[in-house]
């Protein structure tokens, strides 16, 4: 996503620590930067123009969303690509997902050419970014009947009201349900994120019996 002329690029997983992980803003890159040797780690420079040619291609739908509902897609991960080791051009897989169609766009990005090699969308669910991880625990908290069993264990071991994520280490994985689970079917085709809540110099609480449906911004119980 682009704030204010800086792009924003989430940690490719869920948040973890007493804070959430924040999202890392780095310049607009749109030329060309100076590229490293084809299997050396990404300079932030390399990491903004993989970005942005990835999110600029014409592949990318015209009514493409993110997490938030803002008119770009949601940034999974951004890696060199490990398909071809021998290859002599800088590629890097750039992961997107576009809430609209519910769908992981993997675009194949050539920095050598400036181009994009291969776009494909797929239904699968990669893990969560930090700012899903952290979309999803203000889902959670501001619904009152979700949430209230959680405020009250918090509650009862910490002697605080639970009324930010900065309160916990908060971790999260894709979720989709399998044969055994109960409740969560909408979780076949949404995106949907299961978290780990663990109390700041103490154990974990009980998250085990939902998930958060990021594609209805809605709490669902299962078992």
């Amino acid at each position: 996503m682009i704030f204010g002329g800086f792009l924003a690029i989430p940690s490719v997983s869920g948040a973890a620590g007493a804070v959430a992980s924040a999202t890392g803003e780095v310049g607009v890159v749109t030329d060309k930067p100076a590229l490293g040797a084809p299997r050396d780690p990404l300079s932030q420079d390399e990491l903004s123009y993989a970005l942005h040619l990835a999110t600029t291609d014409g592949s990318i739908p015209d009514d493409v969303t993110s997490v938030d509902g803002s008119d770009s897609p949601q940034v999974l991960s951004i890696d060199i690509a490990t398909r071809d080791v021998d290859s002599g051009e800088r590629i890097v897989d750039v992961v997107l997902y576009d809430y609209t169609s519910d769908k992981t766009l993997l675009q194949a990005v050539n920095l050598s050419t400036g181009s994009v090699d291969s776009s494909s969308r797929e239904g699968v669910q990669p893990p969560p970014s930090a700012d899903e991880v952290d979309y999803a625990f203000s889902v959670f908290l501001e619904d009152p009947a979700a949430s209230a069993a959680i405020r009250t264990e918090f509650t009862t071991v910490t002697g605080e009201e639970l009324t930010s994520i900065d309160q916990l280490g908060v971790s999260g994985g894709s979720f989709v349900p399998d044969a055994s689970t109960l409740g969560g079917d909408a979780c076949q085709l949404d995106r949907c994120v299961e978290m780990q809540f663990r109390v700041i110099g103490g154990g974990y609480l009980d998250t085990a019996s939902f998930v958060v449906d990021l594609s209805t911004r809605t709490v669902i119980g299962i078992q």
